[in-house]
């Protein structure tokens, strides 16, 4: 791979439009998140040749991973909005000084998970018992676990250097990397679910052991770039490898949050899988695993873009221009909304054959009563994507500029008070509403928190912000050093 720095367009070149622009800088990010939703519907597809258990299993299994993985995730990926700033701020050595900061983040994130990978079954089995999971469906988590586990600390360290790569418009390097990933957990789960070419036949324990050998090799595919002369040379990565405590602090603030949003929206889907669902069933459970996977064929092209649209809000912000920056959420406004709205009607007009293409269950009573629960499903699901597209362009866009606790907090509030306190009251106070009572409290949750979103950003406060000091400001030979001004307070929300 060529890792030269890019030249700049010839004076003569038209201009591009601005949704022309987002969508050249988006298409690898949006291949990247689809690409990477592939790695869990591989994992989907595969394991459920073990049976409806299996299937069962899968999806809250490697959520579960995700929420465990969140806090470290979530700070690293603060690492975008630094990079991006410094960018629009024609400053990018002052970005790259926090790329070998995510290593430590990610070390840190590895030594914290390794006594909850290495006690899986000890404590694992209280969840299953909490929410009333059938023994086969539990004993099938805790092996998928025990292995997946192990992936934190890479998934930590992909997490930070993408965000680094989508900051600086290098977004092919994270696409390299989940496409060998996706490779990987292929062949991986071929050889280890089912035993073939004499590798042992482990069940849905080969596809943790999988999943951990994606994240290695993805993480490999990261690192090579950062050896290369020009991309030292413009963000001084080798310099920044010391240990910085200050920056890592930074790091903590701002990507803090980000980690928060992510483990209270993460683990309110885990809490609804997990506790949620299991009461009503295998079938309520299976048919939540399959609408969840085409929720991700929805909202992670939407994500895709929003990477993007950080980018373009940092780069704008970085630059002093706040217009420019509105004028991209705008622009990015239209793409994601209009895309989820089609996806809206396609889970309206095509909810059963879409449920039926992933269903492999092979009694026929139990396949139909999962692809009739499924598809009903997805109407409560089409209720909600044109909200979900603007809590999308919304929380993405304020990344960019900074502006991360208040939307965290947002995230939390809504989440955990509407679709978890009001999903988990449903099934107490109103059981004959079945499995429509989370799921239209998963609705209203989203629906608010949009609005609570558009309004938090369209107050401007996140013009107040600023992530670095004037260069001016920093003494002779140094560069400045990182402040954060605090937002305006939740009130003005």
């Amino acid at each position: 791979m060529n890792f030269q720095i890019a030249a700049p367009r010839a004076a003569c070149e038209r201009p591009r439009s601005p949704t022309t622009e987002l969508l050249i800088l988006a298409a690898p990010m949006v291949a990247m998140t689809v690409s990477r939703m592939l790695m869990g519907f591989i994992d989907f597809v595969m394991v459920s040749r073990l049976g409806t258990a299996a299937q069962a299993a899968i999806s809250p299994s490697t959520l579960l991973l995700f929420v465990i993985a969140c806090l470290g995730m979530g700070m690293a990926q603060g690492v975008q909005t630094f990079v991006s700033q410094a960018e629009g701020r024609g400053e990018p050595g002052r970005g790259g000084a926090y790329v070998g900061q995510i290593m430590y983040v990610a070390i840190l994130a590895m030594l914290a998970s390794a006594p909850i990978a290495w006690l899986t079954a000890t404590w694992f089995p209280w969840v299953g018992r909490a929410g009333h999971h059938p023994a086969d469906v539990q004993s099938m988590e805790i092996q998928f676990l025990q292995w997946g586990l192990w992936s934190i600390g890479p998934m930590t360290a992909c997490a930070g250097l993408e965000a680094f790569y989508n900051g600086v418009k290098r977004p092919r390097i994270p696409l390299l990397g989940v496409l060998v990933s996706l490779a990987t957990i292929a062949i991986g789960n071929f050889l280890l679910i089912f035993g073939h070419f004499g590798f042992p036949k482990m069940g849905i324990a080969g596809s943790g052991l999988a999943t951990l050998l994606a994240w290695c090799a993805r993480l490999i595919v990261l690192l090579i770039p950062l050896i290369s002369r020009a991309i030292d040379a413009k963000y001084g990565i080798r310099a920044g490898m010391r240990f910085d405590a200050a920056k890592v602090a930074e790091l903590i603030r701002v990507g803090g949050p980000i980690s928060l949003q992510w483990l209270v929206d993460v683990g309110a889907w885990f809490v609804f899988l997990e506790l949620m669902m299991p009461p009503f069933g295998k079938i309520e459970m299976a048919a939540a695993a399959l609408s969840i996977q085409f929720m991700h064929l929805s909202f992670m092209p939407a994500i895709g873009i929003g990477i993007a649209l950080t980018t373009q809000v940092g780069n704008a912000v970085g630059a002093d221009r706040p217009d420019e920056a509105e004028m991209r959420v705008r622009v990015a406004r239209r793409l994601i909304c209009g895309y989820m709205t089609i996806m809206s009607l396609v889970f309206v007009l095509a909810g059963r054959p879409l449920a039926t293409l992933l269903c492999s269950e092979s009694d026929v009573v139990l396949r139909a009563a999962v692809i009739a629960s499924a598809a009903h499903v997805l109407l409560w699901v089409a209720l909600f994507q044109f909200s979900d597209a603007l809590c999308i362009v919304y929380s993405f866009a304020s990344r960019g500029a900074g502006d991360t606790r208040v939307p965290a907090m947002l995230f939390a509030v809504c989440c955990w008070g509407i679709f978890v306190g009001g999903g988990y009251a449903t099934t107490q106070l109103l059981p004959g509403w079945g499995v429509n009572g989370p799921w239209s409290m998963c609705s209203l949750y989203i629906i608010v928190l949009s609005a609570l979103l558009w309004r938090r950003f369209h107050s401007r406060a996140w013009q107040t912000i600023r992530l670095f000091h004037p260069a001016g400001s920093a003494q002779a030979g140094e560069q400045a050093s990182t402040v954060i001004v605090e937002p305006a307070p939740v009130a003005n929300v």
